[in-house]
């Protein structure tokens, strides 16, 4: 499964807006604090991509180099809208694409979690989870995940499977800092050529 495919089915750090029970606990939805991170993906091989996230409840972005290119894409939930920014080539243009879910549906209600146990991951409190969830297009991931309180899950180790491919996959949050986000990010910058829409 290649990195853009991940990105793709992915569903950690935008979750949807549904609530999960988790097993003999409470409530379960997505973040309740506005972030940033660099998100790493690393596949069976111990081959890295990075991607950086930035995440408020009505807007996201992310961040990653394709070829020579540094692509931003933003997702505006609030708006029902997505557009791709080319950093290098200073272009925009509309995209046909619905916001991602980068916690493979484990904010979905039908998703199951059972908590294992509390610990600390870089420095910072988390819970430590066995998860089993589904994206709306398939995509079943089944392993553990760590959370902090306010929800970001900064880890998922276990095995995705698309289709009849079955992949193990590694998911993690680094540099992570919890606060405001700068609402420019989420915006066309000035001067940027617009190009004609992309299709998903």
């Amino acid at each position: 499964m290649t990195f853009r495919r991940l990105l793709a089915a992915a569903a950690i750090l935008i979750p949807a807006a549904a609530a999960a029970q988790e097993k003999g606990g409470a409530a379960w939805g997505p973040p309740t604090a506005d972030y940033r991170a660099d998100m790493v993906f690393t596949d069976d091989r111990g081959r890295s991509r990075t991607a950086r996230l930035y995440y408020t409840a009505k807007r996201q972005r992310l961040e990653f180099k394709a070829g020579k290119e540094i692509v931003a894409m933003i997702f505006d939930r609030a708006a029902g809208t997505a557009y791709q920014l080319l950093l290098d080539s200073r272009s925009w243009r509309p995209v046909a694409a619905p916001a991602p879910q980068f916690n493979f549906g484990l904010s979905d209600p039908a998703s199951k979690r059972e908590k294992l146990a509390d610990e600390t991951m870089a420095g910072r409190p988390v819970t430590k989870y066995r998860v089993a969830s589904e994206t709306a297009a398939g995509d079943r991931f089944s392993g553990l995940a760590w959370a902090t309180k306010q929800r970001i899950v900064v880890r998922m180790a276990g095995t995705v499977v698309r289709g009849s491919k079955t992949q193990p996959l590694t998911l993690e949050l680094r540099n992570l800092k919890i606060g405001p986000v700068d609402a420019a990010l989420f915006a066309v910058p000035a001067g940027y050529r617009k190009l004609p829409p992309l299709e998903n």
